[in-house]
């Protein structure tokens, strides 16, 4: 469990070690000294300290999910002062040291969302009005060579006449979710999911209140783990 005085920031297993460790960054108020520690799972070892104040850029790590993928946790760092370039943080999990890693070159749209997808990191990038998307892949990981994969247009018209939406509306979001082999599009309007797929087909739609689009998808398996002298299997 990760301490109640520390923001949690990823989950990784510790190919040196075979140790499962969080990455936590202490609170505000939480009176230690700011950085990055490791806490491995099931030890009983306070968060150890390893990157010192200044190393992180924190504007990224606490804005956005990140992604394992490669050997490394991956945030998108969007530029922060002008003559910078976007760039991806990662953290490697197994020296524990971060650096950052080129992107796309993409003009006129803008680079959103990483994901991971059949062992490779992947990157979507949206027009200015977010109607169409660009699917990236980093198939080289060490040479950072990035190749583009598919385009994506939303099929808009037939989205507004499923959710009774106007065409001048706009407030929508949307988020690129990997499959099994295959990528899914969910764009969020108010109160309604929708689910577009590759080939920009709309596949389904979802009518609720308070529903939000994530990456984030549930498996359940039975996984063995040794805590102490004893085995559980646990359900994920």
């Amino acid at each position: 469990m990760v301490p109640m005085d520390f923001t949690f920031l990823g989950m990784y297993r510790h190919p040196p070690t075979v140790e499962y460790r969080v990455l936590i960054y202490p609170c505000l108020a939480a009176g230690r000294e700011a950085g990055c520690y490791v806490l491995s799972l099931g030890s009983i070892q306070p968060p150890r300290s390893i990157v010192r104040p200044g190393e992180v850029h924190k504007e990224v790590i606490f804005g956005t999910k990140s992604v394992l993928s490669c050997g490394g946790l991956h945030w998108y760092r969007v530029h922060q002062h002008e003559g910078e370039s976007n760039m991806i943080i990662v953290f490697d999990t197994t020296a524990e040291t971060f650096r950052q890693m080129r992107v796309p070159v993409v003009r006129g749209t803008t680079c959103d969302g990483l994901f991971e997808m059949d062992g490779m990191l992947g990157m979507s990038s949206f027009n200015d009005k977010a109607t169409s998307i660009d699917i990236w892949v980093l198939q080289d990981y060490a040479s950072e060579v990035w190749t583009f994969k598919c385009h994506i247009e939303l099929p808009l018209a037939e989205i507004m006449a499923s959710c009774g939406k106007r065409d001048d509306d706009d407030s929508w979001e949307t988020v690129v979710v990997p499959g099994d082999g295959e990528l899914l599009v969910l764009v969020k309007f108010p109160n309604w999911l929708v689910q577009v797929d590759m080939d920009g087909k709309l596949v389904a739609t979802f009518n609720h209140t308070g529903v939000q689009p994530t990456q984030l998808q549930l498996k359940q398996s039975l996984v063995p783990h040794d805590y102490s002298f004893h085995r559980y299997m646990v359900m994920l």
